[in-house]
């Protein structure tokens, strides 16, 4: 992972940027859900908010073209930059305290369609300059330092909110916009890599994004992707009673605990992929992560009732599995579509996946209100995993997965 960083000049390039966008994103995402909480005490508004973060993302699908065929590099920039100048609009608004729930909502929606641009297409850059066989250890990489960076700054800001009001919250989102403005002058020396493309025009654009979905479905990552929504979808339900059940037995300050738990274990999941994870064949691997992941989920339910640190180290152990599981998918998606198509197949997926959330969360919220005990909710989401992970294995192109650094562009081993 090391000689990957020394080595290679383009990627150290984005590994900054992905840091300082990933924690003025994060800190973004983190607080804006709260502030609108805080600041204005209405359910309403905060499930308008939460509905605008994902909304643009049903739409990935659309970008996935305009990624491919156009300049990566300068797609970060612009992005980068209108997320600054809407955190800034947002400092100056908080600090003479003339911000009205309708600008945080028009903020919120710009600051996502931005956001819909600039991650797949640092997604389909990373493939551009970083050889096959290191595309895993390369997203291990940007993993563990954005998320080292953000327990540090977890900490510092949920420490800062100890009286919030306007200026508070503008205070928490100048950090964050003086991390974005270092991602965007970051990408400023960031040059792209030079492939023959057509630029998009209205028709080559359709034929782009069929293009895209038809490699999709006749490829191994249409089945792996069928298992990850599913879990996506069951991990929303439980996600949106997580509140709840922290606060029912460990109080409000556990949520902040877990949160940095989570991300404690993003870190070391992030080490552990990195330096173990081509060495053991794919679709065991993921089996055995969502069997563990499922067992855990169901312990975490049973434990933490009964004993505060015990249900702690196992949020760790369960974050550990499900973010390992996460950089794999991630870098199946890079490694197996063609470099002229990851944009397409990155924003196909995060459509299914924003779906996927989006019902997810709405069933959860129905869920969560006929179940009587909250931990119920846990224990199925467990079972669920484990469910998902025994139909994963048995799917005969799942199963016979080679490792990472054996699979094709087509998913098959060399």
């Amino acid at each position: 992972m090391f000689q990957l960083i020394r080595g290679n000049k383009k990627f150290r390039l984005l590994l900054v940027y992905q840091i300082f966008s990933g924690l003025g994103g994060g800190i973004f995402s983190i607080f804006m859900l709260l502030s609108v909480h805080l600041m204005y005490g209405n359910p309403l508004y905060t499930g308008i908010a939460g509905f605008l973060i994902v909304f643009p993302h049903i739409f990935s699908l659309m970008v996935g073209p305009v990624v491919d065929r156009r300049s990566k590099v300068t797609i970060m920039r612009l992005t980068t930059l209108l997320e600054f100048l809407v955190l800034t609009l947002l400092v100056v608004l908080s600090a003479f305290e003339i911000l009205s729930v309708v600008v945080m909502f028009v903020i919120i929606f710009i600051y996502a369609l931005a956001a819909l641009f600039e991650g797949p297409a640092a997604t389909a850059y990373l493939p551009q300059i970083v050889e096959e066989d290191h595309i895993m250890q390369a997203n291990s990489c940007i993993m563990s330092a954005t998320m080292v960076g953000g327990i540090a700054i977890a900490v510092f800001l949920f420490g800062v909110l100890g009286e919030v009001d306007n200026t508070g919250f503008g205070i928490i989102y100048g950090v964050s916009a003086v991390f974005v403005a270092i991602a965007f002058l970051v990408s400023l020396f960031m040059r792209d890599v030079e492939l023959k493309q057509a630029k998009t025009t209205a028709h080559n654009y359709l034929d782009d994004l069929k293009a895209g979905f038809n490699f999709l479905k006749r490829s191994i990552l249409m089945f792996v992707l069928i298992m990850w929504v599913a879990r996506a979808f069951v991990a929303e339900i439980a996600y949106v009673n997580m509140p709840m059940f922290l606060e029912t037995h460990i109080g409000a300050q556990g949520y902040v605990i877990v949160q940095v738990l989570v991300l404690v274990g993003g870190v070391i999941a992030s080490s552990l992929v990195g330096t173990f994870g081509g060495k053991f064949k794919i679709g065991y691997l993921l089996f055995a992560l969502s069997l563990l992941a499922g067992g855990a989920r169901i312990v975490f339910a049973l434990v933490l009732p009964n004993s505060y640190f015990g249900g702690l180290a196992v949020v760790l152990i369960y974050s550990i599995l499900v973010v390992s599981g996460g950089i794999i998918i991630s870098s199946m998606l890079q490694k197996i579509p063609p470099k002229d198509m990851v944009g397409r197949v990155d924003t196909l997926t995060g459509t299914f996946m924003a779906i996927a959330i989006a019902v997810g969360a709405l069933a959860g919220g129905y869920i969560g209100d006929i179940i009587p005990e909250v931990e119920h909710v846990f224990v199925i989401h467990g079972i669920m995993i484990i469910v998902i992970g025994l139909g994963a294995i048995l799917t005969p192109g799942i199963r016979k997965l080679p490792r990472m650094n054996d699979i094709s562009k087509d998913g098959d081993s060399d």
